[in-house]
């Protein structure tokens, strides 16, 4: 299983900006990153997940697209932003520690980055870094494994303890690394 892990801080996302769409930046981002992760020539990758971890480490809400359970979801902004927003309200109502999945595929669950992390246990962990050293092509990347991008900080990956983590050079956008990285393992 090749699974994507964006954090970002803030997520913010209502009726009134899904219906006419105009989202904020964030919701556009995590869109973005649904269609280019799972979506490839009119069919579902099967064998990848996107999450969404939203908060602080302590207490996370994680919303999972997962390609093998997907139903009902189509490639388009609006779409995808749709079933955000009902994962998003989702989430409101669960408390820490709780986990649901909706009729539509997605998962949802309230959870510390440390169990999270622990739950998802993977032989190959990748970070984006920020590292200017780091260079394209350095590192081996397997077809499976956890693929950690964050927008404003790197503190969950601080918490990765006793597994190596692979550092990948940081593009600027998390969209573009999750079609980088589905590129070159499609190539394996």
């Amino acid at each position: 299983m090749r699974r994507f892990l964006i954090h970002f801080e803030k997520l913010p996302i209502d009726i009134v900006s899904v219906k006419s769409g105009q989202n904020s930046p964030e919701v556009v981002i995590a869109c973005r990153c649904v269609n280019v992760g799972l979506f490839v020539s009119g069919d579902l990758r099967r064998n990848v997940e996107v999450s969404f971890a939203i908060g602080k480490p302590e207490d996370l809400g994680v919303v999972t697209f997962p390609g093998s359970a997907l139903k009902r979801v189509s490639p388009d902004e609006r779409s995808i932003s749709f079933f955000l927003l009902k994962a998003m309200n989702v989430l409101r109502e669960l408390p820490l520690g709780g986990k649901k999945r909706m009729d539509n595929g997605i998962v949802v669950q309230r959870v510390n980055a440390t169990d999270l992390l622990q739950g998802w246990e993977s032989s190959q962990i990748y970070v984006s870094s920020l590292d200017p050293s780091i260079k394209p092509k350095q590192v081996d990347v397997h077809p499976e494994g956890l693929f950690l991008y964050e927008l404003n900080s790197t503190t969950l990956a601080d918490l990765i303890e006793n597994t190596p983590k692979n550092l990948l050079s940081r593009l600027p956008h998390p969209e573009r690394f999750i079609l980088d990285i589905n590129l070159y393992c499609d190539q394996l």
